[in-house]
């Protein structure tokens, strides 16, 4: 959540095991210099097992200013608790320490009373600074950006660039680049410290710099492709503008972890029907609202698919080896389209597939699925021959193993697609609709050749 690295590089260490490992009494019975010294992501993690009066009688016990980098680091919902729970000019010293986006991010988690009362207690200066970020929505660069960054005027010198650079650096933890801006605030050109430190005396910033912008981003342009963008550039921050050109904030490398983290972690759990933003931690209540909804629409496929069973009852009863083999042409089906879809999520998620192509996709991962069948299909056929010693029976197996595959192939690919083209999440319970559809078809092929071969 924090833009501020821990304690660079941060690597877990015995010390930090027994903080994670700490109960809470163990850990309120740690020094202050012992608390002072382990790293703020690892007290985060810890206190989240927490209560909230707990949490805060741990916090306490540590500087404001690495009580703030704590809640930082610790989940918004969390941390939100926590403010509402401490004296009112506590949390806003503790909002006050936080770099702008992440007072955004917790203070958007706050009930409506506790921010405005929070909120009018800020300094103005912050206060209009979380306001704008509120005002986009979180799954824009807007709501990702933060609105502290390094800015010089074009008609400075360099002497005098260096010195408006000083007077920011309270505000600055991490320097990328150095935007150059007009009278008015529009970005016009980026320069690096290298450049104003080697730069001829006398020269100004219009010199210097770099008017060749790329990444340029708006604030409503989604999140996703913003982390795109800045792999494909290898930036280290990308800048945001308003329509009307003027710098209002930058998208750093942090950022961009944390949007490909949270997108990736959503779109696994998406396709299962858990909840996007789901955790373990969630109450049993949340976990069943996100959750239930989802599995309804599994009971729902899947009962078409067992109804496809009813119209064979004779034939099942009447040889065995059906009934064997049902569920493993199914699940062999069904793990086809979920290696289909899989692969195809995450092309999606970073850009790979335009519109036209999905033609091809589809047609493509049916072959896939096509020789992946024949393969399976021939040692299962094998293996049911030696045991049935009946080649017809085997046969059977082969063609509905082939087709099954062949189809889980396309629908893994065909159904994310679609959801995408009509506007929907694509990872959003696909895995449900694929193996539902998936079960109904291997079921159906296979029971009805079954019936033209065998009876």
């Amino acid at each position: 959540m924090s833009d501020q690295p821990s304690d660079p590089p941060f690597v877990e260490s015995n010390e930090d095991e027994e903080v994670m490992e700490a109960s809470f009494e163990e850990l309120t019975a740690f020094s202050a210099e012992r608390l002072a010294d382990a790293s703020d992501v690892v007290l985060a993690r810890a206190l989240s097992r927490f209560e909230v009066d707990e949490r805060r009688e741990v916090l306490r016990k540590v500087s404001e200013a690495q009580a703030a980098n704590i809640l930082a680091e610790m989940d918004e919902e969390d941390a939100a608790e926590v403010l509402t729970a401490m004296r009112e000019s506590r949390a806003v010293r503790m909002i006050e320490g936080f770099d702008p986006d992440d007072a955004a991010d917790v203070v958007a988690e706050l009930e409506a009373g506790d921010r405005a009362r929070l909120m009018g207690a800020l300094e103005p200066e912050t206060a209009e600074d979380i306001n704008m970020l509120l005002s986009y929505d979180p799954e824009t660069a807007g709501g990702v950006m933060t609105t502290d960054f390094g800015v010089v005027r074009i008609d400075h010198t360099i002497e005098e660039a260096i010195n408006d650079i000083r007077r920011q650096r309270e505000e600055l933890d991490n320097i990328y680049y150095i935007y150059v801006v007009d009278d008015e605030d529009h970005l016009r050109g980026v320069v690096s410290i290298r450049e104003m430190l080697l730069a001829r005396p006398g020269a100004h910033i219009r010199d210097i710099m770099h008017d060749d912008l790329e990444g340029v981003c708006a604030p409503d342009d989604d999140r996703e492709l913003v982390a795109i963008r800045t792999a494909e550039l290898n930036l280290a921050a990308l800048p945001v503008v308003d329509q009307d050109g003027k710098l209002i904030g930058i998208v750093t490398h942090d950022d961009v972890l944390d949007i490909v983290q949270d997108e990736a972690t959503e779109d696994f759990q998406k396709m299962v029907g858990a909840g996007g933003d789901e955790s373990i931690l969630d109450s049993i209540r949340d976990s069943l609202r996100k959750r239930n909804p989802w599995l309804v629409v599994n009971l729902l496929t899947i009962s078409v698919a067992a109804g496809v069973i009813t119209f064979y009852e004779d034939q099942i009863e009447s040889m065995a080896i059906l009934a064997v083999m049902m569920p493993v042409i199914a699940n062999l089906g069904g793990n086809t389209g979920a290696q289909t879809l899989a692969v195809l999520i995450r092309s999606l998620a970073v850009g790979e597939i335009q519109p036209r192509d999905s033609f091809a996709i589809c047609g493509r991962e049916a072959v896939k699925g096509l020789c992946n069948g024949m393969i399976i299909g021939l040692i299962t056929a094998a293996a049911v021959a030696l045991f049935t010693q009946d080649v017809l029976v085997a046969g059977v197996v082969f063609a509905a193993m082939v087709c099954t595959m062949t189809f889980s192939g396309f629908a893994g690919a065909a159904i994310p697609l679609t959801l995408k083209r009509l506007d929907f999440d694509p990872a959003q319970s696909s895995s449900i609709f694929v193996t539902g559809i998936v079960d109904m078809v291997g079921f159906l092929v296979f029971l009805q050749l079954a019936t033209w071969l065998l009876f």
